[in-house]
């Protein structure tokens, strides 16, 4: 049996242009793809894209077996979160199976960062989402392979 493939990218934002806020859901281990190591069924194919300014609201859920987390880093190696408020909590040791939880931080300047799960050997295995903060513009993701 072939698995169905993941909704588009855009099914997992939401934008309120009017309050200047984009709300990205992150479904960690969304189904089988890259072993389970991924967001939405993606692994570190999507690039969100939000203005500097902007809130970004994130609703993280852990569809799989293992915990999981997400939080948005900079830098090669940094697990420390990129914007005050960006990550779930305890991102390292992630949340249970079944779990969800929210964070809200402000995109205060620009940059190119990563969602990620913070889960020790997690992000090694590609479970990361690329997030770039721009001048102005409007919220967006896309598929980096398609």
């Amino acid at each position: 049996m072939i698995a169905a493939p993941p909704p588009p990218p855009a099914h997992f934002l939401r934008v309120d242009a009017r309050a200047h806020t984009a709300t990205v859901t992150l479904i960690a281990a969304y189904d089988g793809a890259n072993n389970g190591f991924n967001f939405d069924g993606y692994s570190r194919e999507l690039m969100w894209t939000v203005p500097r300014g902007w809130t970004v609201r994130v609703v993280c859920k852990n569809r799989g077996p293992l915990r999981h987390s997400c939080a948005v880093v900079s830098g090669a190696t940094s697990t420390k979160p990129a914007f005050r408020g960006a990550a779930t909590p305890q991102p390292k040791t992630g949340l249970a199976p079944g779990k969800t939880a929210t964070f809200s931080f402000r995109a205060t300047r620009t940059g190119v960062f990563r969602f990620a799960c913070l889960v020790p050997g997690h992000e090694g295995a590609r479970m990361w989402d690329v997030l770039k903060v721009v001048r102005r513009g409007k919220p967006s993701v896309v598929d980096l392979q398609g």
